[in-house]
């Protein structure tokens, strides 16, 4: 019998690779994804099911996982890879995009734990993978409300580790660092409430991500092979693997510097090439 896996956000990025990786491995696969005509290459594969699900509306939620259980009578993994990214300044974020970034982030994936805790507790067996990020355990600039979800997502899986331990189900999470993804062209600049005083400091930080996405991260970090990560996260769900698992290089040079030399450290050196670029020479206290 084969086993099956649920996956959020399957039409792109890591969520359609991870998808792939599955269904190659001979697993059922569950590939869901707001649009279902989004992502054309996995409606030509065999042992998956194209399903509408945004992990906001609760109803998409039960009606996969009813169909899932009614269809193949379990859920041995579920993978909630949904999520976008809210950058700027957080005086300028409304109440709407503040809640719209957690409702994704954060409440999307509790929802969907929910979902599937009742049949995984009646299998005494199961796999839950919260893909997290690097921002997850280090914050960075103008990205409040994404670090903070993402810090919330790593923090609930601890918790449940304990919890869901009792029942036999193992959750985890998988944090990349800088890959090249559709992540960045899901990016959400929160302004909808603009302050007139930050239109020039905007306009030069919205700039300099944009120029930072193009060139990519400096040597030695670079961006990382999408496919090690759709393997990673497949490793995890087939093997005992730690709560929190990193993956990217620049993952692993961020962990090993903070743990010699201590996020302050850290975070001045952010600051100085961040607010170098876009503040133009001026002067910024650490």
């Amino acid at each position: 019998m084969k086993k099956v896996v649920i996956i959020t956000g399957a039409s792109r990025g890591f969520g359609e690779l991870i998808a792939k990786k599955f269904q190659k491995e001979n697993f059922q696969v569950i590939a869901t994804m707001r649009n279902i005509d989004s992502s054309p290459s996995l409606k030509k594969l065999d042992n998956i099911d194209i399903k509408k699900l945004d992990v906001t509306v609760k109803s998409d939620i039960k009606n996969v996982i009813d169909f899932t259980i009614m269809k193949y009578n379990r859920i041995d993994v579920l993978i909630n890879n949904a999520g976008y990214g809210a950058m700027g300044f957080l005086e300028e974020a409304s109440e709407e995009e503040i809640k719209y970034q957690y409702d994704v982030n954060f409440f999307g994936l509790i929802n969907c734990i929910k979902g599937v805790l009742p049949q995984m507790r009646k299998q005494k067996d199961g796999v839950i993978i919260n893909i997290s990020s690097i921002a997850g355990r280090v914050g960075l600039p103008f990205t409040s409300l994404y670090n903070s979800s993402k810090f919330a997502v790593e923090g609930l899986t601890e918790c449940l580790h304990y919890e869901l331990s009792l029942f036999g189900i193992d959750i985890k999470t998988v944090a990349p660092g800088s890959f090249r993804t559709g992540f960045h062209d899901s990016i959400i600049y929160t302004e909808k409430e603009k302050i007139d005083d930050l239109n020039e400091i905007r306009t030069k930080l919205k700039t300099g991500i944009k120029a930072g996405i193009k060139e990519g991260p400096p040597f030695p970090f670079n961006y990382g092979n999408n496919n090690n990560v759709s393997e990673f996260v497949y490793q995890c769900a087939i093997k005992k693997k730690k709560i929190t698992n990193f993956v990217g290089r620049d993952t692993k040079i961020i962990n090993f510097f903070i743990k010699i030399f201590g996020k302050g450290l850290f975070f001045k050196i952010i600051k100085r090439i961040w607010f170098s670029k876009i503040l133009s020479g001026k002067k910024n206290n650490d």
